[in-house]
């Protein structure tokens, strides 16, 4: 099912100290992913976030 319009989410990066590590956070959905570098996190990032959205949208629960 497709959303209406386009949805859009602020992303936040930080890195892991101990891995050195890119970390792409999503904090109104509240998922994260990481990668070796900002285009790896922001892609391995885009696919949780649009699993994510799917299952709130197959539940019937509302989208932030």
């Amino acid at each position: 099912m497709a959303l209406p319009g386009i949805l859009q989410y602020q992303v936040a990066f930080t890195r892991d100290p101990e891995t050195a590590s890119v970390v792409a956070e999503i904090p109104a959905l509240q998922i994260a992913d990481f990668g070796a570098d900002v285009p790896e996190a922001l892609d391995r990032l885009q696919s949780v976030a649009t699993f994510h959205l799917d299952c709130l949208i197959q539940e019937g629960k509302p989208v932030p």
